[in-house]
């Protein structure tokens, strides 16, 4: 393997099956010295909602706050995610974390591309979905089939 530093990216969106996926990543980088990229995305349809744009007339005060209000997200997800890098450390593996802005399954398939990560690990549902009952046919959700599909590296789906 040589100087080569192998990497798993594990997308977490502070949920339940986000931290059982990244306890699996650990193991891995335990075992096989890998490195772990904590993502955490920022989807931007929340900020371009055509029901909150067409009530702002002044389009400078606009990009103002989308400035401002990303700066925030990011903020709070490092904070969020704070807690779970330190524990990453402390199980003797490197860790860092890195944001990802867009739709989710190709901001995190970009991210993948970008970073050229050698596997991802990501829970089956995330936390859009973890109150709700899964039925039999809504085992895996949405961004987790979708990133298997898009991309071009292993993907471990934990449930």
């Amino acid at each position: 393997m040589g100087d080569t530093i192998l990497k798993i990216l594990v997308p977490h969106d502070g949920s339940a099956i986000s931290d059982k996926a990244l306890k699996q990543a650990i193991v891995f980088g335990k075992k096989l010295n890998y490195e772990i990229i904590l993502l955490h995305i920022i989807d931007l349809k929340l900020l371009y909602s055509d029901s909150i744009l067409k009530y702002i007339d002044e389009k400078s005060a606009l990009e103002t706050a989308k400035t401002q209000l990303l700066k925030y997200l990011k903020m709070g997800s490092e904070s969020m995610l704070k807690d779970r890098i330190e524990e990453t450390k402390k199980e003797g593996v490197k860790v860092r974390f890195t944001l990802g802005i867009g739709a989710t399954p190709e901001g995190i398939v970009n991210v993948a591309k970008s970073e050229k990560v050698d596997f991802i690990i990501l829970g089956s549902r995330g936390l859009s979905s973890e109150s709700n009952e899964p039925d039999k046919l809504r085992i895996l959700g949405s961004v987790a089939r979708h990133v298997s599909e898009l991309a071009d590296c292993p993907v471990m789906i934990v449930k």
